[in-house]
């Protein structure tokens, strides 16, 4: 396949690329490639990429335990596969969510190679910590909630966003306040019609200096309506 192909070749290249320039800890990594969500044989786009993907991982690492980082994948308009990261010198804390399965743990329904990420990167630096979030939406477990239900959908992945920050406020000893702590969020949404709904529904909850950007996006799997990805900073 050849988009497997692309995938492979261009996570090895940036492999090579932060080994060379001595920042060889990944961070944080955005994926965009166009169709994310269009049958390829009896997979689909991103379960080929997430093929391509875990192979160079595999590759290069050998071992996979505690290198992986946050990450997002995202379906834009039209061009190839576009990857941009964060890497660097030291490495980061990767951080999973109780009330999600390990995105690399996933069951074989989701593609022959599950997809090769941590739920967030922490990362600490001149006495600050910085949460980096991987793409949150209505997954508990490894299932999808609430099927057609944008209101739904919303509440369920800012309770998967609570459970990791306050998870990690409490096991890594971070001064974080819930989602008051958001500072930039992102949100891809599938259908403009939601828009509005759950940008009041944000504006709630959210601090009142948070930068929000709201996308138009598919997001992995067909069912979900929408995607959060941001950065939480601890308190001064």
């Amino acid at each position: 396949n050849e988009f497997e192909a692309r995938t492979q070749e261009g996570y090895a290249r940036l492999l090579t690329l932060v080994e060379a320039e001595g920042y060889p800890h990944l961070l944080r990594v955005w994926n965009y490639f166009p169709d994310i969500g269009e049958r390829v044989g009896h997979l689909d786009r991103y379960m080929v990429f997430c093929r391509g993907r875990h192979q160079a991982l595999a590759a290069h690492y050998r071992e996979l335990g505690g290198r992986l980082p946050a990450a997002s994948a995202v379906g834009s308009r039209h061009g190839g596969l576009v990857i941009y990261f964060l890497a660097g010198k030291t490495p980061g804390r990767h951080r999973e969510n109780p009330r999600q399965m390990s995105a690399y743990c996933y069951p074989p329904q989701y593609g022959p190679r599950s997809p090769s990420f941590a739920r967030a990167t922490l990362v600490r630096s001149g006495g600050r910590e910085v949460l980096h979030i991987s793409g949150t939406a209505s997954i508990v477990g490894h299932e999808s909630r609430h099927i057609g239900d944008p209101g739904a959908q919303l509440e369920e992945t800012l309770a998967n966003l609570r459970a990791l920050i306050d998870s990690t406020a409490t096991e890594e000893a971070v001064r974080f306040d819930g989602l008051a702590s958001l500072t930039r969020v992102k949100v891809y949404i599938r259908r403009p019609e939601d828009y509005p709904l759950i940008r009041a529904r944000l504006e709630q909850v959210l601090a009142p200096g948070a930068q929000c950007l709201y996308l138009e996006a598919e997001v992995c799997r067909p069912e979900l309506l929408l995607e959060i990805e941001a950065i939480a900073e601890s308190a001064r």
